[in-house]
């Protein structure tokens, strides 16, 4: 019995040009962010010396971008509509030497597939300039206009032919949040031209044409930062490096503050920090970065750029030698630097960062508040057979081996402090305690840390948080781009205790902090805060986020390692750390007690 035989239908076929246009748009166009980033970088690449932005509604709503560039002949303006049309390269060996951001030509058929654009451009007053309007990839009109040198491209509607895409927008703050970052990015890159960005009708960048890339750097995050850096410049064959680096002393927990540019094209590439953090070597606390605003320039056989459809990453064809280089120049600079010293710090210095997870450069730390005075404190540490008991790799010989006991020394999860005696401190960082089931160590830091969040959380939820009120208003100068984070939750941060009112474009008077914090640095607190904020709106979301920043206050006020208690202030902080809800962690998860049990001391000693 034979089988009838199936009708066999093809399978490949040819996309139209719409639906390709708009596959690409999915590639090139991510987010309004995206729009902005093509459409500056043609700005750039066709000379301009002023680049205008008018945002509206996170972009979502319109993007209006004008530029004093050479502009398109009218014969021009119809054709960089068509895909894959571009002036920066003609044939296959430009790409192993692109000079130019943009190069691809598909950023404005992507863009027009999936908006409404407007188009109008001119090489010179005189000639006259084209006006294209295109709709979800359909030209509608095109005419000459009278228009001034340069390109002006609006675009409205962002996704609404594709409107499934646009339920993965954010909200207006977050999506403009990183139209900001574009901005400064490279605004960075080439101080020579002027950028002024504006929001809604706002102000928010507006910086002067310059030739100095340290007075650009202060334009945009302020003199504080701008007064920290440090210059760096290397040359070694076909690399160069200039830029500069933060002073050790001025760190921030997040790489926020951290730059590279490569060929003057803004790049987020591992090598490079990975290089500058290696440059620093011991000198940066644990958890801590640095700023750096480093432009590096090679030549561009060397480099392979269009690796990623958004041109964000690239490939070096020597990485070992590029990381080797920067890491080296950003040594040599902070070793001519005189305000920084490069000699080792001591084990116990070493130590004492890797155990607070926390920096504060203060070297006088003010004692907490329940401090009592009137007791001297514990003189000492305790002896030198207990220090080798916890830490036995700082007396042992490299070539031996020994080990004090036969379990680890374990966290605790449910015994009752009270039921241990303080005896002192070990290194004026942890807490010694004796009892019946052994030897008690308890990490000061962390245990004054899990104390304070537990006050402050319960303030805030009741919205009890008692406030210290500054008796001169404290101002700090913000980059645009912190700016457009903090500015959503200064009423949410308010119930935090943290008074921040708007003061100029991108200036804020601190004028209350919570009473806890009373005696912080409270500059670093508003950055840290700043960087633990969410960039998007929904609840639960700002809900962890705002926990991060409880977490982060409670981190920051609590003792640190290497500060001395008496016996008086070491019962204190016991008694109040029994009556956490949770007294055997810290809110990071650290276990704030360990256990030495007995049993095993008795065996050690041969007594049992």
């Amino acid at each position: 019995m034979s089988v009838p035989s199936q009708k066999i239908v093809p399978q490949i076929r040819v996309l139209s040009d719409d639906l390709a246009n708009q596959i690409a748009a999915g590639e090139v166009v991510e987010r309004p962010a995206s729009v902005v980033k093509e459409l500056v970088e043609n700005s750039i690449d066709a000379g301009a010396t002023l680049i205008r932005l008018d945002i509206e509604g996170g972009g979502k709503k319109n993007i209006r971008i004008m530029d004093n560039g050479m502009g398109m002949a009218p014969e021009e303006c119809l054709l960089a509509f068509s895909r894959h049309a571009t002036s920066k390269i003609s044939r296959f060996e430009d790409l192993e030497s692109i000079q130019s951001l943009g190069f691809r030509g598909e950023a404005l058929p992507s863009i027009a597939s999936v908006a409404k654009v407007r188009c109008t451009s001119a090489r010179s007053e005189s000639e006259g300039g084209k006006l294209i309007v295109v709709e979800g990839g359909e030209i509608l009109e095109k005419r000459d206009v009278a228009c001034p040198r340069g390109t002006t491209l609006e675009v409205a509607q962002l996704f609404y032919v594709t409107p499934a895409r646009s339920k993965f927008l954010k909200g207006d703050s977050t999506e403009f949040s990183h139209i900001t970052q574009v901005v400064t990015q490279q605004a960075l890159a080439y101080p020579n031209i002027q950028f002024h960005l504006t929001h809604n009708g706002r102000e928010v960048i507006n910086t002067l044409p310059t030739d100095q890339w340290h007075y650009r750097i202060a334009e945009l995050f302020g003199p504080d930062l701008a007064k920290s850096l440090i210059e760096v410049e290397a040359q070694s064959g076909d690399y160069q490096l200039k830029g500069f680096v933060s002073s050790p002393v001025y760190t921030r927990s997040s790489r926020s503050a951290q730059y590279c540019f490569i060929n003057g094209r803004f790049v987020r590439d591992k090598v490079i920090l990975h290089a500058t953090q290696q440059g620093y070597s011991h000198l940066l606390p644990k958890g801590q970065h640095p700023a750096m605003f480093l432009y590096l320039t090679m030549d561009p056989k060397l480099l392979d750029v269009n690796v990623h459809p958004s041109k964000a990453e690239v490939r070096f064809a020597f990485q070992q030698d590029v990381h080797q280089f920067v890491a080296h120049g950003v040594r040599a600079a902070l070793e001519k630097n005189q305000q920084v010293d490069l000699t080792e710090r001591d084990a116990t210095d070493n130590h004492i960062h890797e155990s607070s997870h926390s920096y504060s450069p203060r070297p006088n730390y003010q004692a907490p508040q329940w401090a009592d005075k009137s007791h001297p404190p514990v003189q000492g540490d305790l002896s030198h057979a207990l220090r080798t008991m916890l830490r036995p790799e700082d007396s042992a010989p490299s070539s031996q081996q020994v080990t004090w006991f036969d379990k680890a020394p374990t966290p605790v999860a449910n015994l009752i402090y009270s039921e241990f005696e303080p005896l002192g401190q070990l290194d004026r960082s942890f807490i010694i305690m004796q009892g019946k089931q052994g030897i008690l160590v308890v990490d000061q830091h962390v245990a004054h840390e899990r104390i304070l969040y537990e006050r402050f959380r319960g303030a805030a939820k009741n919205r009890k948080v008692e406030v210290q009120k500054l008796l001169f208003p404290l101002p700090i100068e913000l980059s645009p781009e912190e700016t457009e984070v903090l500015a959503p939750h200064l009423t949410r941060l308010l119930e935090l205790g943290l008074e921040l009112e708007s003061f100029g474009k991108n200036e804020f008077l601190l004028r209350s902090v919570p009473a806890i914090l009373k005696n912080g640095d409270h500059e670093k607190l508003i950055r840290e805060t700043i960087e633990a904020l969410p960039r998007e709106a929904h609840d639960d979301v700002l809900n962890d986020k705002y926990e991060d920043v409880l977490i982060m206050m409670s981190c920051r006020n609590a003792i640190k390692v290497n500060h001395t208690l008496n016996l008086d202030q070491i019962r204190k902080l016991i008694s109040d750390l029994e009556q956490t809800s949770m007294p055997y962690t810290c809110p990071h998860g650290r276990p704030i007690s360990l256990l030495f049990d007995m049993d095993d001391i008795l065996r050690k000693f041969l007594r049992k």
